[in-house]
């Protein structure tokens, strides 16, 4: 029992030294993203929102996911700043890979309210 406890322990530990830190990146893009948005909409400006974002990557130590791959939009007073990047991971000592598949967007509407998906 001790042996598969282990085991099972140490896959774990193993799925989460491979992909974990980009499911963390995920989830601090999603910050950025909103972040990128409400500075937009803050300053009327999007080049605020987009310097925002450069700047958020920068300081989170995202280098991975370039600024290209975001999409700044505005329709009526909906401002919209989306992102989407894909990572392979490989698996270690192999060619085999995984390719992850992120996307993250904040709407800010013209009340102020963000809304992200």
């Amino acid at each position: 029992m001790t042996v598969v406890l282990l085991l099972v322990v140490g896959l774990g530990l193993g799925w989460l030294k491979l992909f974990g830190m980009y499911y963390i990146d995920f989830l601090n893009m999603r910050e950025v993203v909103k972040s990128s948005a409400l500075e937009w909409y803050a300053k009327v400006s999007e080049p605020a929102g987009r310097t925002r974002l450069t700047q958020m990557l920068a300081t989170k130590e995202i280098d991975y996911v370039p600024i290209e791959s975001c999409t700044f939009a505005q329709q009526g007073l909906v401002i919209t700043v989306g992102c989407a990047w894909k990572v392979d991971v490989y698996y270690p000592f192999t060619k085999y890979y995984k390719r992850l598949d992120f996307q993250t967007t904040a709407e800010v509407n013209e009340r102020g309210v963000v809304t992200q998906y």
